[in-house]
């Protein structure tokens, strides 16, 4: 819900083609956002409650690929675990793949 609202203000201040990168941009944000919770919660000796690795995996493949990459090096978060790490790396080979296919279907819109 939070990424919808901060696409909605983005989107006002950008016009099309520039959708797809508001919403990477929005997206990116929250993202960060919830890497540095589940960063912080895994230091608390309070709670037990962490945000799922699914809940990381799906925010990255809706576009929030650059956020969790950022959220990952400045919070050195899931840095040590392999199988973090191979999944990460297979989210961001699709999110390549995902801007080549868009910038192919639609590069006469990528044109200023």
């Amino acid at each position: 819900m939070l990424s919808v609202a901060l696409y909605a203000a983005l989107e006002q201040v950008l016009v099309w083609p520039y959708y797809y990168f508001t919403w990477v941009m929005a997206v990116s944000v929250i993202t960060f956002a919830f890497y540095g919770l589940d960063k912080s919660l895994s230091r608390s000796r309070r709670t037990k409650v962490r945000v799922p690795e699914l809940v990381l995996n799906l925010l990255a493949v809706a576009g929030g690929t650059p956020g969790a990459w950022l959220g990952r090096v400045a919070f050195r978060h899931k840095t040590n675990l392999r199988r973090h790490w191979v999944m990460f790396v297979i989210l961001v080979a699709s999110s390549l793949l995902h801007v080549y296919v868009l910038h192919t279907l639609y590069s006469s819109s990528f044109e200023l």
